[in-house]
């Protein structure tokens, strides 16, 4: 029996199809692409690994050479790389991918919408076939707890509890210089766990695909 994590199918924000399309088509009305891109390379740069940035940029190569699926698990041996550097480079290459093909920013629609550049299509699918969203977003959390550590996890996990919290951050007004230190990143990946988990919702093929898993 699969284990039931925070970030698999029961714990999910989208459920349905119809939720996907609405939180998609609001990414994209609100120009949030490009923070979901800039994100990206903030937590590259936070976790401050120059191996890392060289897989990064030598991805579309590696990509050429490995299955997506072996390089997504790490299972590649690469020299002076480490398999977490090979699965994370592998991960952030795919989201940039994903985020690029499923928002038209000249347009302000979605991309997957309307879709017929085959392929494009194929590589959307090629993605999908290789990584589900739990384990995409269960991957982004680990990243992202190595930064900002348990202690200030939880104290922001606490703290979005409180109604004024959450008002305070909205309106740029909280003065914790400690909660502050991280903020950003925290909400990215709020904003990119959506993302994720619409885009794995919005194709019913996808959809079937995470079922079965």
């Amino acid at each position: 029996m699969k284990k039931n994590t925070p970030f698999s199918k029961e714990n999910q924000l989208v459920k349905t199809r119809e939720q996907a399309e609405i939180a998609l088509n609001i990414l994209v009305k609100n120009s949030q692409g490009e923070d979901l891109e800039l994100g990206i390379f903030c937590l590259r740069d936070q976790l401050n690994n120059p191996r890392l940035t060289e897989l990064l940029d030598s991805y579309p190569d590696l990509i050429q050479e490995y299955e997506l699926e072996k390089l997504l698990s790490g299972k590649i041996e690469i020299t002076d790389a480490s398999r977490r550097d090979v699965k994370t480079a592998g991960l952030l290459s795919c989201l940039l991918l994903l985020i690029h093909f499923y928002f038209d920013k000249d347009k302000g629609n979605l991309s997957k919408c309307k879709v017929d550049d085959v392929t494009q299509f194929d590589s959307i699918n090629y993605i999908m076939n290789a990584i589900t969203s739990e384990e995409c977003i269960s991957e982004l959390f680990l990243l992202i707890l190595s930064i900002v550590g348990i202690d200030y996890f939880n104290k922001y996990q606490e703290n979005m509890k409180d109604p004024d919290f959450v008002f305070k951050q909205t309106i740029g007004c909280d003065n914790d210089p400690e909660m502050d230190l991280h903020i950003d990143l925290m909400v990215w990946f709020a904003l990119v766990r959506l993302f994720i988990e619409a885009i794995f919702k919005y194709d019913s093929d996808y959809e079937t695909k995470n079922d079965q898993l």
